[in-house]
């Protein structure tokens, strides 16, 4: 029999922790579908786009935007609008440019128009490097001075400048004074801009909301996240590093993947339990054992990720793993991320092998 290890890491949370789904208004991980699962049940009501494989090679985990006539469409809510403060990320892979009038490629707006009352944007083009002559009616002939931005943005270019076929980071930020743009973690621009992001349009993933500046995007799309507050540097930083997505609606084998960057705060470990196992692999489901409030969790096998950055529901989401047949000790932790709105975070995980089941709470 093989023994495998349990552990909890626990910790008092600081101020500097981050969470992940606090504010979290809309979420669009792109699991095999293009649902809402931050809870408020913003879902698309038109969508033509097509999945394909996201950053880290998963099938059907992104969108793919034909920069033609293909996009995502989510009807205008209350808690679609935020007031003063917002913050903006998704993780984005620019494989063409718009050719026509202003050459902006529109990655999500809701409003009409980036400098319009109330509205909010994320969009690259080549307007910081031409001084706004994109717009003069001549289409584009220069695709490699393309600048991602948001609304509210800076004068002045920046580098290095867009390629295409690369992933990239975005996390805009309104702090109520200052729009601030990071890609892939660094900070490309900080200006003055307070705005009250509220208005009446709906919400479109891959094209503008105007017949004349559709703004057509050509580009792969993933873990788009809006926030009706602003965002943390710890937050922001945990986003732009964040590890391989294996979330499991049904279970499965989860292949192993060996992670050097994510970001943990170091805790002490609490071992919850020792168990022997009989099989050559064991089922684990993540649930939460209290109110749903966004408590969330990584979990980890023999130093590796299994999932990141997972929200939690009364629905279990299952997981397969394969027990490693090299070591008689085997460790499993699973680490709570956050408070959720309702401390302290009360995740349940249960584990079966064969029929044998252990909860760990």
């Amino acid at each position: 029999m093989k023994k495998i290890f349990f552990l909890l890491l626990i910790t008092k949370f600081c101020s500097a922790q981050t969470n992940l789904s606090q504010g979290l208004i809309a979420y669009y991980p792109f699991n095999g579908n293009a649902t809402d699962e931050s809870g408020n049940n913003n879902n698309p009501v038109y969508n033509n786009a097509t999945l394909t494989a996201d950053k880290f090679g998963n099938t059907n985990s992104a969108y793919h935007f034909n920069g033609i006539n293909t996009y995502i469409k989510i009807l205008n809510t209350p808690s679609l609008n935020a007031k003063n403060t917002i913050s903006l990320s998704v993780w984005v892979r620019p494989t063409g440019f718009y050719y026509d009038i202003c050459h902006a490629s529109q990655i999500l707006a809701k409003g009409g128009g980036n400098y319009m009352d109330g509205s909010y944007a994320l969009r690259f083009d080549d307007a910081l490097y031409t001084n706004g002559n994109g717009c003069s009616g001549d289409r584009l002939k220069d695709s490699i001075h393309q600048n991602f931005r948001g609304t509210g943005t800076g004068l002045k270019t920046y580098t290095p400048f867009i390629k295409k076929n690369q992933w990239y980071n975005l996390v805009y930020i309104n702090d109520g004074d200052s729009a601030k743009l990071y890609v892939d973690c660094q900070l490309k621009y900080a200006v003055k801009f307070d705005e009250i992001f509220t208005n009446n349009e709906d919400l479109y993933i891959g094209k503008f909301d105007d017949p004349f500046f559709p703004f057509w995007l050509n580009a792969d799309v993933d873990d788009i996240r809006i926030y009706n507050r602003p965002l943390t540097i710890d937050e922001v930083t945990a986003l732009c590093k964040e590890e391989q997505k294996l979330v499991a609606k049904t279970p499965v084998v989860i292949p192993i993947i060996k992670t050097e960057s994510i970001i943990l705060e170091k805790r002490e470990k609490k071992i919850l339990n020792q168990v022997e196992v009989e099989h050559d692999s064991i089922t684990v489901t993540l649930y939460d054992n209290g109110v749903v409030d966004g408590d969330s969790v990584t979990l980890i096998y023999q130093d590796s990720i299994l999932t990141t950055h997972q929200l939690l529901t009364d629905k279990g989401i299952t997981f397969t793993i394969k027990i490693d047949k090299g070591n008689v000790n085997n460790e499993l932790v699973m680490y709570a991320e956050n408070l959720g709105s309702i401390p302290p975070n009360t995740a349940l995980m249960v584990i079966y092998d064969g029929k044998k089941g252990t909860n760990l709470i």
